[in-house]
């Protein structure tokens, strides 16, 4: 049961960002130039909290269901899901206030929209 939950988890979390970067954004960008930030800025917050929740359930049922995992195959699953988990909280506490604050024109904004774009690239791999 741990398994099946840890791979939904996964699997949704997965399944948002690849459909929130290259379905939604391009989508938004393409419909609605130079208003794309005013469309996507309120999806953000649930976006980075499904991500997060996601996380936190993968990694629950991982260290629930620890016992029955050897050594290394507990860091094959923890590690990626724990670092992507980082960069989705970092992203989403850290840099998506430090955005939405701030205008396309600022110089700040294409440098922390490019960290963050990375780091959501991260979460993908």
């Amino acid at each position: 049961m741990l398994r099946l939950v840890f791979s939904l988890a996964v699997a949704a979390w997965f399944g948002s960002v690849f459909f929130f970067s290259f379905v939604v954004a391009p989508a938004a960008h393409r419909n609605f130039p130079g208003e794309a930030g005013r469309f996507l800025r309120p999806i953000f917050t649930r976006y980075y909290r499904v991500g997060v929740l996601c996380g936190f359930v993968a990694l629950g049922a991982v260290l629930l269901g620890r016992e029955g995992l050897s050594d290394a195959t507990l860091a094959r699953l923890v590690i990626p899901v724990a670092l992507a988990l980082v960069a989705s909280l970092f992203a989403g506490e850290v840099l998506r206030p430090r955005l939405r604050d701030k205008t396309p024109d600022d110089p700040d904004y294409a440098r922390l929209h490019q960290f963050s774009a990375m780091l959501n690239s991260a979460t993908l791999a």
